[in-house]
């Protein structure tokens, strides 16, 4: 089934992510097998994704990047990768489906978000990461304000939706480092005992 943009939605990177894990969990996969089971899922349901194979195999490579910047997957040599400890965890508990706000909880993928954003005026023209740069920031503003990781203004399946979580996670991170930092200030103050 095709909606009115063009996409299967069953094609959608939560789809994508969990499929991936899935596959990683049984044992080590290359690319191409994640994109054989993808396609063997949408024709169990009646979906001609051959025509979309070239989309497909971005969004497995750009799925397979992200999982493996939050340490959900490792490489295991010759192209191939596997389901790491924390993966696990995290596809036992999001059974349903793997976007970028669950990556966003892990450390390593927002510094990985950050890193493919360009700093404030490293860029002198607009180009494409700007907006994801500026979601970024946006995102650590608004965690900052106080508002709730789900205020997230930009569509799901989007850099700027995955830069605005990662920017409002690494100031709750932030947040939270300050607060233990100044209970462990307060605690080691005086002697102890009495």
């Amino acid at each position: 089934m095709t909606t009115d943009i063009g996409e299967i939605p069953l094609l959608n990177m939560a789809s994508v992510m969990l499929a991936v894990l899935k596959a990683a969990a049984q044992h080590a996969v290359t690319a191409a097998d994640c994109v054989a089971r993808l396609l063997r899922n949408l024709a169990r349901v009646h979906e001609d994704a051959e025509s979309q194979r070239g989309e497909l195999e971005q969004r497995v490579a750009i799925a397979l990047g992200e999982l493996t910047a939050a340490g959900l997957v490792a490489a295991a040599g010759e192209g191939r990768f596997r389901l790491t400890a924390r993966g696990r965890t995290v596809l036992d508990q999001h059974p349903l489906g793997v976007d970028e706000t669950v990556l966003a909880e892990f450390r390593e993928f927002r510094e990985f978000v950050k890193r493919l954003a360009p700093r404030p005026g490293e860029c002198e023209t607009p180009g494409p990461k700007t907006p994801a740069n500026q979601a970024y920031l946006d995102g650590y503003g608004a965690c900052m304000a106080g508002r709730r990781m789900t205020d997230n203004p930009h569509p799901v399946d989007t850099a700027e939706h995955m830069a605005w979580d990662a920017g409002w996670f690494e100031a709750m991170d932030e947040a939270i480092e300050r607060h233990e930092g100044a209970a462990s200030a307060g605690e080691g103050g005086g002697p102890q005992g009495g």
